[in-house]
């Protein structure tokens, strides 16, 4: 027995364990498989390292420079011996030694009858200017430590936690967007189902209307048109069915990309669409900053901050420093030190004029942008709001008008039955459920929509169970 459920597990995995999916389900699923929220993620998290960099601006420099060289350079020569302190008389002989006239005049200027040190000078080195090849090492161990830096490197800080935050609601902003989107794709696929639930009993109501009754004879001009009409109303049910398949595919395709769950395998799990809003999509109070509108004001807040980074450039700098060395040559080895302090200033540079009435400029006009966006941004959600207590009351009368026609439809049957109408009649009465069953899905539609785009302007926090989202 067991080597044949084994076997059947391995031909039929799919066919066992399918079945329909949680909204919540599928929501972790589309969590984890997010690329857009992956790569934002990474980039907040760029954003915290370049933020905690930036923080230790005030902590000193200490670097070391190691380095062993061949050189005939005069200049490296002569400073690579002095560097030793190993330099001689020698190091200092150059070719104008040899025509001086100590080399053939005595003190009484009669020339030397016999030779002696300064004639010797004749044939000097010229060993300053052409010392020869020469192999030295030098090590170096320094530290800066920044005193005063005009504000930059606090200011850069303060640009770069802006930076990271913004960075963080874009991250989030990413996962409100995501979850409306599947809150209305996952909900829109069973409203689509339900229609065509209703488009099929219409069919029914049809087909069985047209097997009771012989409405095809042309001979009968009025029950004809009847016929007619009837069959008007299969084909366009056809229509919209296959036009509905088409939109159920379209919402699956999309639930695909973001989840990696294929079409096929994707079945909902049914729910009232009152019930599965205020589950997933509670009606916030009253207007909150989205998330990328609360990115976008950190941006701005930057943009500020870069008036005091441009200022900056025109204070001094000052900074204490010391730098150990170490010298080995083919004479000796050595040692010694500098320490000090030192200040820098920009006095004139023509790139940099102008740059802070720029940086002001630039801030201000960010600010005024953030100021018209969230402007528009409560001012669309306020219309949001009206539209969906329109919509929703559109809806109570629309679901009641559905039910009144269902009961029309069957006393409109009893009313041809017993000759009071005409087939006619009754499929202007088909017709009428067919609009009514379509202004339904429709309006069910668009107050999903609205509630989803709606939770994009409400407070969410890093985590919301309530909500699912993490």
């Amino acid at each position: 027995m067991k080597p044949i459920i084994s076997i059947l597990l391995l031909i039929f995995p799919m066919a066992l364990f399918a079945g329909a999916i949680g909204f919540d389900d599928l929501w972790k699923r589309i969590e984890e498989n997010s690329s857009a929220r992956k790569s934002k993620y990474l980039e907040w998290k760029a954003g915290e390292i370049a933020k905690d960099r930036s923080d230790k601006h005030w902590l000193p420099r200490v670097y070391t420079d190691l380095r062993t060289f061949q050189t005939n350079d005069p200049t490296l020569n002569f400073m690579g011996k002095l560097s030793q302190r190993s330099a001689t008389d020698s190091d200092f002989s150059t070719a104008s030694t040899r025509y001086r006239a100590g080399n053939f005049l005595d003190s009484n200027n009669q020339p030397y009858s016999t030779l002696n040190s300064n004639t010797m000078n004749l044939i000097a080195k010229d060993t300053l200017n052409y010392p020869g090849t020469h192999t030295y090492s030098r090590g170096t161990l320094g530290m800066d430590l920044p005193l005063y830096e005009g504000g930059s490197g606090k200011t850069m800080a303060e640009m770069n936690d802006k930076r990271s935050v913004g960075l963080k609601f874009e991250w989030l902003a990413i996962r409100d967007r995501e979850f409306a989107q599947t809150g209305f794709y996952y909900r829109a696929i069973q409203t689509l189902n339900e229609y065509k639930s209703r488009l099929e009993k219409i069919k029914k109501t049809e087909s069985k209307f047209q097997s009771n009754y012989s409405l095809g004879n042309k001979g009968n001009p009025v029950g004809y048109a009847g016929y007619l009409a009837l069959k008007s109303i299969k084909n366009q049910i056809t229509l919209l069915e296959k036009q509905s398949d088409l939109q159920i595919n379209d919402y699956k395709t999309t639930l695909y990309v973001l989840s990696d769950l294929l079409p096929s395998d994707l079945e909902i799990t049914e729910s009232d669409l009152n019930v599965f809003l205020d589950t997933y999509f509670k009606r916030p109070s009253g207007y909150e900053r989205s998330n990328q509108m609360n990115a976008q004001i950190k941006y701005a807040e930057g943009e500020r901050l870069k008036v005091d980074l441009e200022t900056a450039k025109f204070l001094p700098k000052v900074a204490a420093y010391s730098e150990a060395y170490g010298y080995h040559g083919s004479r000796d080895t050595s040692n010694a030190y500098q320490a000090g302090v030192y200040l820098q200033m920009n006095l004139y540079n023509p790139k940099d004029m102008g740059v802070i009435e720029e940086s002001k400029l630039n801030a201000e006009a960010a600010l005024k942008k953030i100021e018209e966006k969230t402007k528009e941004e409560e001012a669309h959600v306020k219309s949001l709001f009206q539209k969906e207590i329109s919509l929703k009351e559109s809806l109570d009368l629309v679901k009641e008008t559905v039910k009144y026609q269902e009961e029309q439809v069957v006393n409109m049957q009893r009313l041809f039955q017993s000759g009071a109408i005409n087939a006619i009649q009754f499929a202007e009465t088909l017709n009428k459920s067919l609009e009514l069953s379509r202004v339904l899905m429709e309006t069910e539609i668009a107050v999903l929509q609205v509630r989803t785009e709606i939770s994009l302007f409400s407070n969410h926090g890093e985590t919301n169970e309530s909500t699912g989202r993490n």
